[in-house]
């Protein structure tokens, strides 16, 4: 992990981690680069100086690019290259990035200048090191990327960052031929889904609760029947919430069976929990690895073609996970409705008794729960198997990767699966008091049942059903907050409550 030290984290070109990229690009923290990273940007850009000064022909740097690759470029020209090499890819357009993005793109920049890849002068990552500590804002469109290299909301940020400066051989491929825009996302949205996954076995076990659900499928028996990790850690955070709970009391339980959306919780929980690991895993390496090309080897005083910016390992992991996130929220758009089912309830229709003027109760809800749940579903499909074109520079670029893509519909489907739980954590609640069992829950979620009603009042009789915004702005908002008030999450589970 980077070093963090009061708010600063150091970027050495090695140790980013999803962690240091969120206290930069969400919780504002500056940034530093260490006397290692000095040596190497030199270093690099030592090595691209040695490269033109012998006249190798290389990729961008002494010759031109895409269909006129291997066209010498006239020394003299290399400054006019450069800025025409950034014009002729500011297409961007559509939806620009949040704050937060284009700090992560900031990031992701500086990493691969800190690594001495990029082969850039000291003076271009001090640039960015002055944006980041200044809190500057950009305008950065999301639209135009194949996640072959993030050219054009890169470009955004560069002849911004750089008008002032000339940009000398090689700097300009050195910095379009970055995925900052895919991996910043990405980073972001793994840390997210991460927090979805967990606030979701916090939330599971209070709908297990509202709907007198069968606890059989946490005992040690059924966790050791099918040994994957995630299984294990989802029974094990599910669990330690309902310590104590009427549910593990003589006829807690209403049925031997119940539906698989409560049935298969910790397994449905666990596949998302081992997918996520599988992901974390990639992007920490994609975080410090190069996206470049060509690449600068200052081991072998080289530069080398390379196609490091094909980013289909950060595709295939980021489309992996939001499958794995897909039967998440099916599950819990299934529990809800079974909630304010009579039939499958067992209680009042709609979730409220003593209804004079006939309302559905908390069925309009439901129906918008399902929405939600139908447009995250929609946003699971797979990116790796799309293709722009096969044409593009003489059929030269003829697959990409799609990741900048799938980065955001990563980031999408996290910001609706936390309303989703938001949507289930209130109908939870109330299950949970029209059931008459609010006395009886476990340690840990009374003081889950107690954080609702601070936020949302019971809905009785023809009461107005309370819109769940102010939970969902405590999602959003505290994240966390629920784990850490409740019962501190951990890898190995959690004990007792806080």
């Amino acid at each position: 992990m980077a070093n963090e030290v009061n708010s600063k984290v150091d970027i050495d070109g090695q140790s980013l981690s999803i962690e240091s990229m969120v206290k930069i690009a969400r919780e504002g923290a500056t940034v530093g680069l260490p006397p290692v990273a000095w040596e190497q940007i030199r270093s690099g850009r030592g090595v691209v100086e040695r490269t033109v000064s012998r006249g190798d022909l290389v990729y961008g740097v002494t010759s031109s690019v895409g269909a006129k690759t291997g066209v010498l470029l006239d020394p003299e020209n290399y400054t006019e290259f450069n800025q025409r090499l950034l014009e002729t890819h500011n297409f961007g357009h559509g939806p620009t990035a949040s704050h937060e993005v284009v700090r992560s793109m900031l990031v992701i920049l500086l990493n691969s200048m800190a690594s001495g890849r990029l082969g850039v002068r000291p003076i271009l990552a001090e640039k960015i090191v002055d944006a980041l500590n200044s809190d500057r804002y950009f305008t950065v469109h999301l639209w135009g990327s194949t996640g072959e290299s993030d050219m054009s909301p890169v470009v955004d940020i560069v002849l911004d960052l750089y008008d002032d400066v000339q940009l000398a051989a090689g700097e300009a491929i050195a910095l379009i031929n970055s995925s900052a825009l895919s991996i910043g996302s990405a980073a972001l949205a793994v840390h997210d889904i991460e927090k979805v996954l967990r606030s979701g076995c916090v939330v599971a076990a209070l709908s297990m609760e509202g709907f007198a659900a069968n606890p059989s499928i946490l005992s040690n028996a059924a966790v050791r029947s099918r040994p994957f990790d995630g299984l294990a850690l989802a029974a094990k955070l599910i669990k330690s919430e309902l310590e104590g709970s009427y549910i593990y009391k003589e006829h807690g339980p209403r049925h031997l069976q119940d539906p698989l959306c409560f049935r298969s919780l910790p397994i449905t929980y666990g596949n998302a929990f081992d997918v996520l690991d599988f992901a974390k895993k990639q992007i920490g390496i994609e975080l410090n690895a190069s996206q470049n090309n060509p690449v600068v080897s200052i081991e072998d005083d080289a530069m080398v073609s390379v196609a490091n910016f094909d980013m289909l390992s950060l595709s295939m992991a980021l489309d992996a996970l939001r499958l794995a996130l897909a039967p998440v929220v099916t599950g819990s758009t299934e529990r809800l409705a079974k909630l304010v089912d009579s039939y499958w309830s067992g209680l009042s229709v709609g979730l409220i008794d003593a209804d004079e003027l006939g309302l559905p109760g908390f069925n309009g809800l439901a129906q918008v729960h399902k929405s939600l749940t139908s447009e995250a579903r929609l946003l699971a499909a797979p990116t790796v198997n799309e293709l722009a074109s096969s044409s593009h520079s003489n059929g030269n670029l003829d697959r990409v990767s799609m990741a900048s893509l799938s980065a955001r519909r990563s980031m999408e489907m996290a910001t609706l699966s936390k309303s989703i739980l938001a949507f289930e954590l209130q109908v939870a609640a109330q299950a949970v008091e029209i059931r008459k069992v609010q006395t009886m829950l476990g340690a840990n979620t009374t003081r889950i049942f107690r954080f609702v009603r601070n936020l949302l009042p019971f809905a009785g009789g023809s009461q107005r059903v309370p819109h769940p915004a102010p939970l969902m702005d405590a999602l959003e908002e505290i994240d966390y907050e629920l784990q850490r008030i409740l019962c501190p999450l951990r890898e190995t589970g959690c004990s007792q409550a806080v």
